[in-house]
């Protein structure tokens, strides 16, 4: 019966409506300067310094009903940018829509790539026919813990800090935004390493679900962009980081808009406690049998344009931007 819940509430997460009226909607490319590219769902691209950061990529999109999924090599082959000089793969947690394709994306197009994330994704790319367990790193062991009584707890410890060229990177502990009704109907964790890859929607657990906080360095170590990033919506204070003594602001927060409605202050009261200068929104399209070279229509489900209307009022100064899969947005102008 529980299965058949999960099936019915991601049927109706499949059920889409046209973007008319939904503003702001961008679909830029061959931007100069930095910038970062949203591959649909949870994933972007950026690069830095000639060096790449991706943040964990899904194609595949699987029609409904998603009971059995496998990564849909022809549709990776179809929109994946090139990404041989990617170094850094962030996973936030390991649902299908998120882990599904990165498996065939590092061996065959970010083949330079370290993948990070939780440790049940780490027990899932250990599968031995994939050859990738020796690319992989927990970071959930290092994570910042937002739940945490004493005023250190408070500051960012240098050792959560993971560095790689001109970026450096820190998990955060975060959380997964129920399904239905307050419901995670696909929560759970992996122990230990897995002998082949789940196929069954239901067996690609989640695990512990991860925001980050991403910097991108000068040649003398100092953050040039500070970007948050979360793959899935949260209560508060659930993804966010701690203070930071350098007193760097966050430039970027980008979010999930999916789910909204099933947490509380997302993402309100990450806004306010960032204030970042540009607001970019993820996961907001339809992505069951989504056609990436059509315009892509908004999930029904989760009423996403109430959470923009309401965010765009009252968050002016920032600037939000909700852009097309496949298309670049401009960060904006370093600081002094």
């Amino acid at each position: 019966m529980r299965v058949v819940i999960v099936l019915i509430l991601l049927c109706l997460a499949g059920c889409a409506k046209d973007l008319t009226g939904m503003e702001p909607t961008t679909d830029k490319h061959n931007l100069t300067g930095a910038k970062i590219t949203y591959l649909g769902v949870g994933g972007w691209l950026l690069y830095w310094h000639g060096e790449g950061l991706l943040l964990a990529p899904s194609f595949s999109n699987p029609s409904i009903p998603p009971i059995f999924v496998r990564a849909d090599k022809q549709r990776i082959a179809d929109h994946m940018p090139e990404a041989k000089d990617v170094r850094v793969m962030l996973i936030g947690h390991a649902h299908y829509d998120h882990l599904l394709d990165v498996p065939w994306i590092m061996q065959h197009y970010a083949q330079n790539a370290i993948a990070y994330g939780n440790r049940t994704a780490g027990h899932i790319l250990a599968v031995p026919s994939l050859n990738l367990k020796h690319r992989f790193v927990n970071v959930e062991q290092k994570m910042y813990r937002v739940a945490c009584s004493t005023p250190e707890c408070y500051q960012a410890n240098p050792t959560q800090w993971t560095k790689v060229g001109h970026m450096r990177f820190m998990a955060i502990q975060s959380q997964h935004a129920p399904h239905f009704a307050g419901q995670d109907f696909l929560e759970g964790s992996y122990y230990e390493d897995l002998d082949k890859l789940p196929v069954y929607v239901r067996n690609w657990k989640e695990g512990t679900t991860l925001a980050f906080l991403i910097d991108l360095l000068d040649d003398s170590d100092r953050p040039v962009y500070r970007i948050h990033y979360q793959d899935s919506a949260s209560n508060p204070p659930f993804g966010f980081p701690p203070l930071i003594p350098d007193g760097k602001r966050v430039d970027v927060m980008i979010m999930c808009a999916a789910s909204t409605t099933q947490v509380t202050q997302y993402p309100d009261a990450l806004l306010r406690y960032l204030r970042p200068r540009q607001l970019l929104i993820g996961h907001w399209e339809d992505f069951f049998g989504n056609d990436l070279n059509k315009k892509p229509r908004l999930l029904r489900a989760q009423k996403e344009n109430e959470m923009l209307i309401r965010v765009s009022n009252a968050f002016k100064p920032i600037q939000m931007v909700m852009p097309y899969p496949l298309s670049e947005v401009a960060l904006p102008t370093p600081e002094p």
